[in-house]
Parts: structure tokens; C-alpha cells; sequence
């Protein structure tokens, strides 16, 4: 379908790990502290992204809401940070930046998925910009929140991973 957004996909991805890496350097208390300035812990908001990236690759591959929330509550990937730790949204992460990249690839432009709680449908294309939009909004949040805990903002702009890719 479109070799730009897979290749946005892939940078939301590298941007993913790169964020990962940089909350690595928390302890445990930190990621589910809450401070001044923030409508959630780390781990509260980076589990949501998580979800939300999750949820709108199953959408798009064309999985119902009723087979996305079973795998949920069977606590498979996907799952609310609520018992989660950066390992399993680490995975779920890696799983869902592979999966966008691919449907960015393969999917119709023109295929509609519906968006339940918009209650409307939208393309696939749509889908696949909301996601990093998001994504985007909420990677920011927590890396602002990282020099609040003595650790480093994370590089995560895009000419970041072109100078990583060399």
C-alpha cells in the first residue's frame, strides 16, 4: 500500500525501543510513581500507546473487538500496563511495530475498518496515521517526564534513526 507510512512505522518502532531503552534506567517505584504535570505513571501511559498500537493492528488485519478483548484479558499482548512490566509491553511493542510496517505494505488504501468507540469506519490509511500521531503525543509525555527521575531524554526523532542507519 505505501512505503512511506511503512517506513513511518518502522521509525515509530525504532522510536519504541529507544524510549524502552531510556526507561530501562528507572527503578520499578519510578515507573508507577505519579508527580506534578502527569495524568498517569510511566508505565500507566506507555502501557495505553502500547494498547493502542496493539488494537489498531488487530483492527486493521481485520479481527473483531470480542477476538482482540479475549486475547486481552487472557493477558496476551496488548495487555493494560496493570500487572505488565516494561518486558511484556517491551514484546507486545516489538510485535505490534512489525505488524503496522507489514499491514502498511499489504493492505488495501481503500479497505474501511470500523473504529468502535468513534463509531464509525476508516481507512486503513487513517488508522495507520492515528496510531503514530498517538504514539507520537504519548512517547513525547513520557520522555518529558524522564529528566524528573534523573534520567535522560531519550533521542527519538526521525534523523536520529536515518543517522543510525547510516
Amino acid at each position: 500500500m505505501s512505503d512511506e507510512l511503512a517506513e513511518l512505522h518502522r521509525f515509530n518502532a525504532w522510536a519504541n525501543r529507544s524510549l524502552l531503552a531510556a526507561l530501562r534506567l528507572l527503578g520499578a517505584e519510578q515507573l508507577t510513581e505519579r508527580r506534578g504535570g502527569m495524568y498517569g505513571s510511566v508505565l500507566s501511559v506507555l502501557g495505553h500507546l502500547t494498547e493502542v498500537e496493539y488494537v489498531y493492528w488487530r483492527m486493521i488485519r481485520g479481527e473483531t473487538r470480542e477476538e482482540i478483548e479475549r486475547m486481552i484479558r487472557r493477558g496476551g499482548a496488548g495487555q493494560d500496563a496493570v500487572g505488565a512490566g516494561l518486558g511484556d509491553l517491551d514484546e507486545t511493542l516489538a510485535a505490534t511495530g512489525a505488524g503496522l510496517v507489514e499491514v502498511a505494505l499489504t493492505r488495501a488504501p481503500e479497505q474501511r475498518v470500523h473504529i468502535p468507540w468513534f463509531e464509525r469506519d476508516f481507512t486503513v490509511p487513517q488508522c495507520l496515521r492515528q496510531v503514530l500521531t498517538h504514539s507520537i503525543n504519548h512517547r513525547a509525555d513520557i520522555n518529558g517526564w524522564l529528566p524528573r527521575f534523573g534520567v535522560e531524554s531519550a533521542d527519538v526523532d526521525y534523523i536520529d534513526l536515518a543517522l543510525a542507519d547510516g
